[in-house]
């Protein structure tokens, strides 16, 4: 009698047991399904900005009058841009962590953010509001400066003096600031944070 209450207490114990560790299973395997409908509802919403982005940008719709694609593009671009703003403001600036490895491999989920931004850098020139958005992701560590400040000197990388000379500020990707830009250079530069530039980043221009 004494081993079979021994017997009976073993086989409650492990059926607890097994029915604990069954629980915490499903229930991570719902936390990993809720994660991953999460992060494929957010790449689609990148997926459609991308979408839009490029797509009015195709050239055989720009080419066609008819379309006004051209004409319409800039408000689009627009459109885009507070989409990013507001998609940032909510997840954070996009990565694999937020989207998954694979959601992130795709173009329109990684390109979206980077492509939306160079379109239109005139909105995080000309508004701080928007410009602290991202700033504070860099502050956070979540978005490279440099990826920041290649953004911001795409708005006077189009831009061209009398000379011919572009009118960069930043000291990015796009090349060096001419010399005689220096206090701009400095004056801009120390609105997102950064020291001024050291004289061996500027070129001589006319």
């Amino acid at each position: 009698m004494k081993y079979l209450k021994v017997i009976f207490i073993l086989i409650f114990t492990i059926s607890i047991l097994f029915l604990f560790h069954s629980c915490i299973g499903y229930r991570e395997n719902a936390i990993r399904d809720i994660q991953k409908i999460k992060q494929d509802s957010l790449a689609f919403e990148l997926c459609k900005i991308y979408g839009s982005d490029q797509g009015i940008r195709d050239m055989k719709l720009i080419s066609r009058k008819e379309t006004g694609a051209l004409k319409f593009s800039p408000h689009l671009d627009s459109i885009n841009f507070f989409k990013i703003v507001d998609f940032v403001k909510k997840n954070g600036i996009p990565n694999k962590k937020l989207l998954g490895e694979d959601n992130f491999s795709y173009e329109c989920v990684e390109g979206a953010f980077f492509a939306v931004l160079l379109h239109t850098p005139h909105m995080l020139v000309n508004n701080k509001e928007y410009l602290d958005v991202f700033l504070e992701e860099v502050n956070k560590g979540n978005l490279k400066m440099e990826t920041l400040i290649t953004i911001l000197d795409k708005y006077y990388v189009i831009r061209k003096d009398e000379f011919g000379n572009r009118k960069l500020l930043y000291g990015s990707q796009f090349g060096k600031p001419c010399l005689k830009y220096r206090k701009q250079s400095d004056s801009v530069r120390a609105v997102i944070g950064l020291p001024p530039l050291k004289l061996k980043k500027f070129k001589k221009c006319d």
